[in-house]
């Protein structure tokens, strides 16, 4: 079973129990993992975005020093 299948039957499994699941956005993410740089910088420009995931592919700031490293990049082809 891949590891994809384990987590699709494991929230199939939450699901069906009654469990709630809990959704953070990446600023709690960051806050509940304080030594995650990667989480850190993805707080961040969702915070500078305000929310917009779209924005953060989008952005056009480039003298931010997390420009180069802002999540939601288009791969380059």
């Amino acid at each position: 079973m891949k590891a994809i299948e384990k987590a699709q039957a494991k929230l199939r499994a939450m699901r069906e129990s009654g469990e709630t699941i809990e959704r953070l956005n990446p600023i709690e993410k960051a806050h509940k993992n304080t030594k995650s740089l990667r989480l850190a910088i993805n707080g961040k420009c969702w915070d500078c975005c305000l929310g917009q995931k779209q924005e953060i592919t989008y952005c056009q700031v480039e003298s931010c020093t997390l420009w180069s490293l802002r999540p939601y990049q288009k791969k380059p082809e």
